[in-house]
Formats: structure tokens, sequence, C-alpha cells
């Protein structure tokens, strides 16, 4: 049997796999990629359809779902702290009700696994009934690819 590891999986995971190996209970370790295709899209298009979807927010902490849109698909910056800069800076004339903060996109992030992980992993991730945070930030995340005319 193999342990299959993941990009954004733990540091405490990690370790577990290695120690599973190095005592033979596992016969390998494989380290998962998956890659999104990068499309271009100016901030005008970004803009007009983040607010194609801002009203569909519940929550402030689907944010989250704009974020991995726009770091998978459109090559936006990872640090969050510099995603709401730009985001804000985009948005700038614009009073929205739920605000993209560091923490409304952090608080999912370092709560919820699968949020950490690419798209093209969200798609295949089967949520259990209880979860409610998944299922709203698959609404917004699809959402917002259709409104950019991205294929995923």
């Amino acid at each position: 049997m193999k342990i299959l590891l993941e990009k954004g999986d733990s540091e405490e995971k990690v370790k577990m796999a290695e120690a599973l190996l190095a005592n033979g209970l596992v016969s390998a370790i494989e380290r998962v990629a998956y890659q999104c295709v990068k499309v271009q899209k100016s901030d005008d298009e970004v803009a007009k359809a983040v607010l194609g979807v801002v009203g569909y927010f519940g929550v402030c902490t689907q944010w989250t779902a704009v974020y991995r849109v726009l770091v998978d698909f459109c090559g936006w910056e990872k640090d969050i702290a510099k995603f709401s800069l730009r985001m804000n800076t985009l948005l700038k004339d614009v009073h929205l009700k739920h605000p993209c903060t560091y923490q409304a996109i952090q608080k999912p992030l370092s709560s919820n696994s699968i949020l950490r992980k690419n798209y093209e992993e969200w798609k295949t991730y089967r949520a259990s009934r209880s979860d409610r945070v998944f299922p709203r930030q698959m609404f917004i995340a699809e959402k917002l690819l259709k409104l950019l005319s991205i294929n995923a």
C-alpha cells in the first residue's frame, strides 16, 4: 500500500507518512501535484466577474473561493495579504456587504484542509453531509469560473 501526499498536507501528516514508510507499514509515498491551466484575464474582467458573485455571499469567508479561483487559474498572488490588497484596490469604489480581508480568506483555509488545495482537487472532493463550508465555497467558485469563461 502507498500513501498519497498532496500540496497543502500538514507537516504532521507528512511526518506520519514518513514514519509508516520507515517502519515498513507502507510500500511508498507518492507526492501528487495538480495543475490548473492559467488564463489571462484583465483586471476589468476580474472585477466584473467578482462583482457578479459577491451578491451570492452569505458569509464573508466565501472570499476563499474567489481566492482559490484567481490564484489557481489567473496567476494571482498566493500571499493572502497581497491578494486582499489587490482585490480591495480593484474594487476600491465599490461598497461591499462582505469586504475582502485577510481574515475572511485565512479562517476557512486554516480550518478546512481541502480549501488549501488546488481547485482541481476540489472537483473530486466529496463533502460530508454535515459540511456546510465546502459546498458554499464550491458554489461561489463555480459561479466565478463561469463568469470568467474558464472551463475547469
